[in-house]
């Protein structure tokens, strides 16, 4: 396995994961949408790095993590971290944690204050281990009424 960052010919897996994702926050996926977004950020913000862990003998993505850098209101900068998501065959064997690890270092060379995830509380306890494990702490919560 090897961690690299994502490139053009990684696009159909990527949102074949992100699709998966959407699924299991309970959210709809627009595969249009999310192509068109992606590109429209790859080529416009600097600031955004897609991380994917790719199998050299299948030649497949097993896994990806969007990183980013976001200025805050007031007027320093925080990593954030999001759509961290391994293929389902391939979950607890590390893959997730080297994925975040190294968006970690990415996050920590481009002198931010700090780095953000929000997890859905119905997500895996296994993610959320793997963030405490990392470092991470529970800062606030957030409430939300869907309408």
């Amino acid at each position: 396995m090897i961690i690299r960052e994502f490139s053009e010919k990684d696009i159909d897996e990527i949102t074949i994961l992100m699709e998966k994702l959407c699924r299991l926050k309970g959210q709809e996926f627009d595969e249009i949408r999310w192509r068109k977004s992606i590109e429209n950020r790859m080529k416009k913000d600097s600031n955004l790095k897609i991380i994917v862990a790719f199998d050299k003998v299948s030649e497949q993505v097993l896994g990806m993590g969007h990183f980013f850098i976001r200025d805050t209101e007031y007027g320093y900068r925080i990593g954030v971290v999001s759509n961290i998501i391994v293929k389902e065959q391939k979950r607890r064997e590390g893959i997730g944690e080297t994925i975040m690890r190294h968006g970690i270092d990415y996050l920590k060379g481009c002198h931010i204050k700090s780095i953000r995830l929000a997890l859905k509380n119905s997500l895996d306890d296994a993610a959320k281990k793997l963030f405490i494990k990392l470092g991470f702490e529970e800062s606030f919560k957030v409430f939300e009424m869907k309408i």
